[in-house]
């Protein structure tokens, strides 16, 4: 457990310092490949884990869609809503933000990671 705490907090300080150095864009659309990976974060008191699972989605997605995704957990899939309420986008890669990231600093949220995305 102390390990995966240890990888997490790494994790986060790289990709916070990924994230200075990367200018995200915020878009309203998004182009995929119907394919991605969902990273679900669990918050606790003074703890965070995160999980990742292989996804399907729409081709299509919008600022405020609710879609529906397909979820690969232990060798099946599992259909799941997932509200979008903000889309990023760096070069290639999108994330699918299910809280706005500038809402709440403190702990990272649920995301679909997408690559390669396009702007629509």
């Amino acid at each position: 457990m102390l390990k995966l705490y240890v990888a997490f907090t790494l994790m986060a300080m790289a990709l916070t310092s990924v994230a200075k150095a990367q200018q995200l864009d915020y878009v309203y659309s998004v182009s995929t490949p119907g394919e991605g990976r969902l990273v679900t974060v669990d918050n606790y008191w003074l703890l965070a884990f995160s999980y990742t699972y292989d996804i399907r989605l729409p081709e299509h997605v919008s600022q405020g869609d609710k879609v529906m995704i397909e979820i690969k957990q232990d060798d099946s899939w599992q259909a799941e809503a997932f509200t979008v309420t903000a889309i990023s986008i760096f070069q290639d890669l999108c994330r699918l933000h299910r809280q706005h990231p500038s809402q709440d600093g403190r702990f990272p949220s649920d995301a679909i990671y997408i690559q390669p995305c396009r702007s629509d």
